[in-house]
């Protein structure tokens, strides 16, 4: 898209809050839409635990001390802006595994119609199954997509881009999964970076039209700042969801463009750990659109990340729990907030955090323990902030015999403690899926550094991106592949696609079925029938 066609688009576009008006037709994919009459309200993300719900909202107009009634209950709504446009909602005291209606009015009068919703299992009973939806990088400003090929009509291409990232959204959820598993790059809009003259990049003339330009010597709520924060998100996130994941609790978590950066380094710039500008976008996204992770029993409290005054009771920002009774439990952490550069002592997780993992490893008190770290495990695409030494080379594949600048040793031994923990832990078969990588991935790690794992291989997926349309063989020049200090066995060669994974869990195995779907090359109708292109068992 040249800058002519591009100034020209967001012309016609306008500079709203959002593109909800362009995206009203959802029943486009042949997806029935229900008679359910959302009023005013923009975008609804819930999230549960056993006896909690804690859900995100925003509305069309700005609202004076919503109210939420669950059951009995009525729950003042918690204001996340200035303005009255986004409120969240924290009810405690629930009953486990019980279906909540839920009612939101302003002085008494509705907005918008009832919902159910239903809390988790207890942590000690007895569950058969469980369902859930994961994807990564399901961020993309309609605006600022690489349209590759560009449609006939310039004026389409971003409503084209974005009912397709619905239309797969729907997808997904037409398999009744009973959570959504979000693994970081929910939103792509960098500061800084190499990302000069790339689209999505704040700097950008192009993103400046879209948005504006942030002011980093004032606070970001209450300032022209939360204007560009909102107009740069808001299509996203609101456009994404809308209200279609109402009664499906989410749980998601960062990586680095959630950072508002790129994972880069270079003698002119290192973009993580955040600064603190940076560290306060992703934290204001994430109070105003994305509910955080509700307290576990066996999740430390003081976690890093977690309690902050500005923050519900015993709320934790970046290390997550999904508990569903005694038959699974899935450890999710962000990898970026917390990373030091302290040569070998540096880290990824902090040390509190690692432990925390170490135990849930361990524990035998649930049957399927799966860890979701927001960087993968298992494959690299020689990129800086990654676990593993991994570097292109002049003959266009991975090697670790040369000195990747500014990577830190630290962080492949912190790797290699937490790969050996899962290893030790035979009473289980040890899991990880991840995101980051724009792909499709699947195989077992046999063996890391000196240590042989073929007696309880390490299990590994990649998820499968639902949103970017920019894949690393085009901005890195390679695919990812396997890490030179592991042997990988491959159920096949990763796959740079966009969809999702369902993964499904019963008292013997863990099921992933994989669903891909290439936005520049699969028309708009087949989304509504997707079939998994593999199943794997573990």
């Amino acid at each position: 898209m040249n800058r002519k066609d591009f100034l020209k688009t967001s012309l016609y576009f306008g500079a709203g809050l959002s593109f909800i008006g362009c995206l009203n037709e959802k029943t486009e994919t042949g997806i029935a839409e229900s008679n359910w009459n959302d009023g005013d309200v923009a975008h609804i993300l819930p999230t549960v635990n056993h006896n909690r719900m804690l859900i995100a909202t925003s509305f069309k107009r700005p609202i004076n001390q919503p109210i939420l009634k669950v059951g009995k209950q009525a729950v003042e709504g918690q204001k996340r802006d200035s303005k009255g446009y986004f409120w969240a909602f924290d009810c405690a005291d629930l009953k486990p595994a019980t279906v909540y209606d839920l009612r939101l009015f302003e002085a008494n009068e509705p907005l918008c119609d009832a919902w159910p919703l239903k809390t988790f299992p207890a942590p000690n009973a007895d569950v058969p199954q469980l369902k859930l939806m994961i994807y990564t990088c399901a961020g993309g400003h309609p605006l600022a997509q690489d349209f590759m090929p560009v449609p006939e009509n310039m004026k389409e291409a971003p409503v084209h881009f974005a009912k397709k990232r619905v239309a797969l959204l729907n997808r997904g959820l037409s398999f009744k999964p009973d959570a959504l598993v979000v693994i970081g790059d929910t939103i792509y809009w960098d500061l800084s970076g190499n990302g000069k003259g790339r689209l999505g990049t704040s700097g950008d003339e192009r993103a400046i039209a879209i948005s504006g330009k942030f002011d980093e010597s004032k606070p970001i709520l209450g300032t022209e700042n939360e204007e560009v924060l909102k107009k740069a998100v808001s299509p996203q996130i609101i456009d994404l969801y809308g209200t279609a994941c109402r009664s499906t609790p989410i749980f998601v978590f960062k990586d680095d463009h959630d950072y508002w950066e790129n994972d880069e380094a270079s003698d002119a710039l290192i973009t993580f750990p955040p600064k603190n500008f940076q560290l306060e976008l992703g934290r204001m996204v994430q109070q105003m659109y994305l509910p955080e992770f509700l307290p576990d029993e066996s999740r430390p409290l003081d976690l890093p990340g977690s309690g902050a005054t500005d923050r519900g009771a015993n709320i934790s920002e970046n290390f997550g729990t999904l508990r569903y009774g005694k038959l699974a439990e899935l450890l999710m952490y962000d990898c970026r907030r917390f990373v030091t550069l302290a040569g070998d002592k540096a880290q990824f997780l902090p040390t509190a955090a690692e432990n925390w993992l170490h135990r849930r490893t361990a524990s035998q008190e649930v049957k399927h323990t799966l860890h979701v770290p927001s960087t993968p495990f298992g494959w690299s695409a020689g990129k800086w902030l990654e676990w593993y030494p991994d570097f292109l080379g002049k003959d266009g594949k991975l090697q670790d015999d040369l000195n990747k600048p500014y990577w830190q040793k630290g962080w492949q031994l912190q790797h290699d403690r937490i790969l050996e923990n899962m290893y030790a832990a035979k009473h289980k078969k040890p899991i990880m899926i991840s995101g980051d990588l724009h792909a499709f991935g699947s195989g077992r790690i046999h063996q890391n550094g000196s240590t042989n794992m073929e007696s309880n291989p390490i299990n590994c997926y990649l998820s499968g991106p639902l949103g970017n349309t920019v894949f690393p063989s085009t901005f890195r020049k390679t695919k990812a592949a396997n890490p030179t200090a592991i042997k990988m066995e491959e159920d096949f060669e990763n796959i740079e696609e966009n969809g999702f994974s369902i993964v499904q869990f019963d008292s013997q195995n863990v099921q992933v079925d994989m669903y891909k779907y290439l936005w520049s090359r699969d028309d708009l109708k087949l989304i509504d029938n997707l079939k998994a292109f593999t199943t794997l068992k573990t």
